[in-house]
């Protein structure tokens, strides 16, 4: 049996342009609120950035699908509407052919965020921006908007903005996941023991944190 004073941290490696990651957290959230031990349970979001290499400007993702896959564009289509689907089923905002851009900044942002305690609202109001087809979601003043909503002050998001801070954090989380076993994101782990990949059902992160309460020590 664990002590009321016990907590359970639970972790999720994403990024803000991974569709599997905004479904995948949304879900995760929803676990968390059910659990008898919701009020015991700490969340922080960590960043991993899928493709480094990703376009300097905003592209409509249906466009960078069928490029970055060799697919024809209703084959890419036909796949951003069953992620679409799978969103709105989540209660989640979804556009199908929503622009993406590289999130290096963003994710920079979110470790601002974490400094400030707020990194997992920072993360979900820019994937909101994001996937809801906000066509200014990665423009600067968007992205101070969103920090300063959060309790952020505005000069510190500029400042981090205009500079290569956080940068190296960024990486090193990267790296940090690949150690743990993460492949792709979502990546959560519960406690530094138990690893999930990928966005799985509510009820499988239900199973999750209750498995992961049993070996939280008292």
């Amino acid at each position: 049996m664990t002590s009321l004073d016990t907590r359970l941290q639970i972790e999720v490696w994403s990024d803000v342009l991974c569709p599997w990651c905004y479904i995948g957290d949304a879900r995760l959230e929803a676990a968390i609120k059910d659990s008898p031990q919701a009020d015991r349970i700490d969340i922080r979001i960590r960043t991993f950035q899928l493709d480094p290499e990703f376009p300097a400007v905003p592209t409509p993702v249906v466009d960078y699908l069928a490029a970055k896959k060799g697919l024809p564009v209703e084959q890419a289509e036909q796949m951003e509407a069953q992620v679409a689907e799978l969103a709105r089923a989540e209660g989640l905002a979804y556009e199908p052919n929503h622009l993406v851009q590289n999130t290096l900044d963003m994710l920079r942002l979110v470790h601002l965020g974490n400094d400030h305690g707020v990194g997992w609202q920072y993360m979900t109001a820019m994937q909101t921006a994001l996937f809801s087809g906000d066509p200014e979601a990665f423009v600067p003043e968007t992205l101070v908007r969103l920090g300063a909503d959060l309790g952020i002050p505005e000069a510190e998001v500029r400042d981090v903005l205009a500079s290569d801070r956080y940068a190296d954090a960024v990486r090193a989380e990267h790296e940090e996941a690949i150690a743990l076993g993460a492949r792709g994101v979502p990546f959560t782990v519960l406690g530094r023991r138990l690893g999930i990949p990928g966005a799985v059902p509510v009820e499988s992160y239900r199973q999750a944190i209750d498995q992961a309460w049993e070996h939280v020590d008292a």
